[in-house]
Protein backbone atom coordinates (compact mmCIF):
# COMPACT_ATOMS: atom_id res chain seq x y z
CA UNK A 1 0.00 0.00 0.00
CA UNK A 2 1.93 3.27 -1.25
CA UNK A 3 0.73 6.89 -0.26
CA UNK A 4 2.60 10.57 -1.41
CA UNK A 5 2.16 13.66 -0.26
CA UNK A 6 3.25 16.69 -1.96
CA UNK A 7 3.24 20.42 -0.29
CA UNK A 8 3.68 23.39 -1.78
CA UNK A 9 5.24 26.83 -0.42
CA UNK A 10 6.59 29.99 -1.60
CA UNK A 11 10.19 30.95 -0.11
CA UNK A 12 9.82 33.53 2.43
CA UNK A 13 13.54 34.93 1.30
CA UNK A 14 15.73 33.78 3.76
CA UNK A 15 18.94 32.52 2.21
CA UNK A 16 18.25 35.05 -0.87
CA UNK A 17 15.55 32.55 -2.34
CA UNK A 18 12.84 35.05 -2.54
CA UNK A 19 9.71 34.29 -4.31
CA UNK A 20 11.05 30.65 -5.51
CA UNK A 21 8.99 27.48 -4.47
CA UNK A 22 9.87 25.02 -1.76
CA UNK A 23 8.55 21.47 -2.30
CA UNK A 24 8.38 18.75 0.27
CA UNK A 25 7.19 15.24 -0.34
CA UNK A 26 6.02 12.56 1.92
CA UNK A 27 5.88 9.29 0.87
CA UNK A 28 4.93 5.44 2.34
CA UNK A 29 5.84 2.81 1.11
CA UNK A 30 4.61 -0.30 3.17
CA UNK A 31 6.09 0.21 6.51
CA UNK A 32 8.91 3.01 5.23
CA UNK A 33 8.29 6.63 5.73
CA UNK A 34 10.38 8.89 3.04
CA UNK A 35 10.69 13.07 3.29
CA UNK A 36 12.28 14.91 0.48
CA UNK A 37 12.51 18.58 0.80
CA UNK A 38 13.88 21.15 -1.52
CA UNK A 39 13.48 24.10 -4.41
CA UNK A 40 10.88 23.25 -6.62
CA UNK A 41 13.22 24.39 -9.72
CA UNK A 42 16.48 21.95 -9.05
CA UNK A 43 16.02 18.37 -9.40
CA UNK A 44 18.58 17.49 -6.44
CA UNK A 45 16.88 17.45 -2.64
CA UNK A 46 17.43 15.89 0.51
CA UNK A 47 15.99 13.52 2.05
CA UNK A 48 15.44 11.29 5.33
CA UNK A 49 14.22 7.83 5.33
CA UNK A 50 12.02 6.19 8.51
CA UNK A 51 11.24 2.35 8.65
CA UNK A 52 7.76 1.58 11.12
CA UNK A 53 6.87 -1.51 12.63
CA UNK A 54 3.66 -1.29 10.23
CA UNK A 55 1.98 0.69 7.78
CA UNK A 56 -0.44 2.00 9.99
CA UNK A 57 2.11 3.75 12.01
CA UNK A 58 4.09 4.80 8.87
CA UNK A 59 1.18 6.36 7.39
CA UNK A 60 0.34 7.95 11.52
CA UNK A 61 3.88 9.96 11.01
CA UNK A 62 3.05 11.14 7.34
CA UNK A 63 -0.20 12.92 8.93
CA UNK A 64 1.66 14.18 11.22
CA UNK A 65 4.24 15.80 9.36
CA UNK A 66 1.85 17.00 7.18
CA UNK A 67 0.09 18.77 9.75
CA UNK A 68 3.30 20.44 10.77
CA UNK A 69 4.12 21.40 7.42
CA UNK A 70 0.73 22.68 7.07
CA UNK A 71 1.16 24.57 10.17
CA UNK A 72 3.95 26.25 8.75
CA UNK A 73 2.62 27.44 5.71
CA UNK A 74 2.94 24.93 3.08
CA UNK A 75 -0.15 23.88 0.90
CA UNK A 76 -0.99 20.48 -0.15
CA UNK A 77 -0.65 20.54 -3.85
CA UNK A 78 -1.70 16.63 -4.12
CA UNK A 79 -2.17 13.23 -2.71
CA UNK A 80 -2.48 10.03 -4.46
Amino acid sequence: MNAKFCLLKESDGARGAAGKKKVYEIIVTDCVLRCEWGMAEKLTRQSSTQVFRSHQAAMAAAYDKMWAKRAKGYELAYRV
